[in-house]
């Protein structure tokens, strides 16, 4: 395999005009309701996401060190082009009730940013719904401790996980007072390259019954949810599908996203990342790009699968490259999808 850098956050350029037969975010909706769009829809290029500014469980940046509202800090690494937590709020599972100090929420400005937020109807509004219950667990007392503590205290992680849930969905329900969201990313990685973090069991113990109570509450705000989760974590599929009923599954192609899409597509929708060490390669020409970008769709595609197939990402080392993946992505499946 050929030595050249990965981004740590995606290189995208600016959307260009182009005359779409239904606006980009009727044709995203579909995709989120398994309903045949009219082409393969891109996510980001189909959605304004909403200003993060009043959102206090991330850091308010990832450019520099910083500080969320529980007070955990946030140290920037040039390196790696972001920022990571940096443990230590509490030590164990057993001390969160004495060491959190949770945030007033009737106290916070949730129009905070929203004076920056341009509305396109033409668009989806979307919203990155970070740091899911689990990840607030290793965030606040690191990873390694989180795991013994899944193991060895597996009541107060419940608890734990069932009090952040309450937080979680209140949060969401104030944002969308302000945003009106169409779909929310509710990101909970569960999983390394190699396998989950933890089994099935461990996790229908802690995790699995306060994330349907989150799950249930935001799709009752009639917005629809991607869930993302990285990793390897075909296992967890059947229930994110089955009974998390997410409208959406923002995972890694490490997983099987052609038997996932073959199973599952009736009822829910991949979002599709397209592989890396094709749109980062600097040999990579926008001729290498079209073609691939044909390959996508015959394979993902919702005239060779059920429901909408996949819907789409873009994001590549040059704007050459960038362009002719994104247009012919939108081109061949609007002629491949034709009739549908």
């Amino acid at each position: 395999m050929k030595n050249f850098e990965i981004p740590t956050i995606p290189i995208r350029f600016p959307d260009r005009p182009r005359d779409y037969p239904i606006s980009p975010r009727e044709n995203l909706m579909r995709a989120f309701n398994q309903e045949k769009p009219l082409w393969m829809p891109n996510l980001e290029s189909s959605s304004l996401s909403s200003p993060t500014a009043a959102y206090g469980d991330i850091a308010p940046t990832v450019y520099e060190d910083s500080a969320d509202w529980f007070g955990v800090r946030y140290r920037f690494s040039a390196a790696q082009g972001t920022s990571t937590p940096e443990r230590g709020l509490f030590n164990e599972i057993k001390e969160w009730k004495e060491k959190i100090v949770w945030p007033d929420l009737d106290g916070w400005d949730w129009k905070r940013g929203y004076a920056d937020f341009v509305r396109d109807e033409s668009r989806a509004t979307g919203c990155l719904f970070g740091y899911g219950i689990w990840e607030k667990l290793h965030v606040f007392e690191g990873f390694e401790q989180a795991l013994a503590d899944l193991a060895l205290e597996p009541e107060a992680c419940r608890a734990f996980f069932e009090h952040m849930a309450d937080h979680k969905i209140e949060v969401f329900k104030r944002l969308n007072d302000v945003y009106h969201y169409d779909w929310v990313a509710y990101h909970d990685d569960w999983g390394t390259a190699r396998a989950p973090f933890f089994s099935i069991n461990m996790w229908k113990e802690t995790i699995f019954r306060p994330t349907v109570r989150i799950m249930e509450a935001l799709r009752g705000m009639d917005v629809k949810v991607l869930f993302h989760n990285c990793g390897l974590v075909e296992a967890f599929v059947p229930y994110l599908v089955d009974e998390l009923h997410a409208d959406g599954l923002q995972i890694q192609i490490i997983n099987d996203i052609k038997r996932i899409v073959e199973t599952y597509g009736d009822r829910t929708t991949v979002h599709y990342r397209p592989d890396a060490y094709i749109m980062y390669d600097p040999d990579t020409t926008p001729d290498r790009a079209r073609a691939y970008a044909r390959e996508l769709v015959d394979a993902y595609g919702a005239h060779v699968n059920p429901g909408a197939g996949v819907f789409m990402s873009a994001y590549a080392l040059r704007e050459d490259v960038y362009y002719a993946f994104d247009d012919e992505i939108f081109n061949y499946s609007l002629e491949k999808y034709g009739g549908l």
